[in-house]
């Protein structure tokens, strides 16, 4: 045989083996799974679902794909879908937490407080040392008014895990409404400063930061209220919202669904007429100075 019959022979080979390569990949369901979760944490809620049901066509007993699908559906507000996915899990797996974790965000989501915590203290029972779990636990505290006992837990795991966004958002959640905000602040900038972080988490920490923000001016106002020179600290907080503004668009460019993101923009501007109440333009303002 020549050496051109070679040549093209063995590149027909190549081709053929690239072929059969991608046609493996398609069939397996971890690979499948493993692409989707990428889609899922860059929150692209429409590949990553396509990625876990093909996954679970592949294999209908595959506990990562229900599981991710559950996120997603959850994430993207179809809790009867979301629910559905993680109870099949269980069905087939019992033991599965990232599923029992799933169900007790749909409870928490539907406000049947009580039933997550019965979830979550069985799946603790299991493993009690798995860190999503325990953010769970530290979200249901929170959600049930136990502030301090739920900052505790968010402590410890950015104390485990200090690389780890995704804990920084209960964290500065919990100071938030423990009304440390300087301290939650810091834990949202810092958090905001990680690699990796993912899509929906940086979403997170942008709105907290805008959160925290506005708390911050609105504590503050009363101060200020008939003050003769109020005007320098009305600057100040002006500032404090235009950052606030700031996140919130942040935000938004992430694509990410937030329930409370226009209401958060709403409590900017408000923020922003209680300052102009409380601090209203002095008449005898000189006028801006012109060319």
């Amino acid at each position: 045989m020549s050496r051109g019959r070679w040549i093209a022979l063995a590149a027909g080979l190549g081709g053929l083996a690239l072929l059969l390569g991608g046609y493996l990949w398609q069939q397996d369901p971890d690979r499948q799974v493993a692409s989707a979760r990428e889609a899922l944490d860059a929150h692209d809620l429409a590949v990553a679902e396509a990625g876990f049901r093909k996954a679970a066509a592949l294999d209908p007993l595959h506990l990562g794909a229900l599981e991710g699908l559950g996120w997603t559906y959850q994430v993207a507000g179809q809790q009867a879908a979301a629910e559905a996915a993680f109870q099949r899990c269980v069905e087939i797996d019992a033991a599965a937490l990232g599923c029992l974790r799933g169900l007790a965000s749909v409870k928490m989501g539907k406000g049947e407080l009580s039933k997550a915590r019965e979830i979550l203290e069985g799946a603790e029972a299991l493993d009690p040392a798995d860190p999503k779990l325990q953010a769970s636990r530290g979200l249901l505290e929170l959600a049930e008014g136990e502030v301090d006992r739920g900052a505790a837990r968010y402590e410890a795991l950015v104390a485990r895990f200090p690389d780890e966004a995704e804990y920084r958002v209960g964290l500065a959640e919990a100071r938030l409404r423990q009304r440390r905000l300087e301290e939650a602040l810091a834990v949202v900038d810092e958090g905001l400063t990680l690699r990796d972080a993912p899509t929906r988490t940086r979403a997170l920490l942008s709105l907290l930061r805008a959160r925290i923000l506005v708390a911050s001016v609105v504590g503050r106002i009363e101060g200020m209220r008939g003050q003769p020179d109020c005007e320098e600290s009305a600057t100040a907080l002006r500032a404090w919202l235009d950052a606030a503004d700031l996140a919130v668009t942040d935000a938004r460019q992430t694509g990410v669904r937030l329930p409370t993101l226009n209401e958060v923009g709403r409590l900017v501007g408000r923020a922003r007429g209680s300052i102009e109440d409380a601090c209203p333009p002095r008449l005898d303002a000189p006028p801006a100075a012109s060319n």
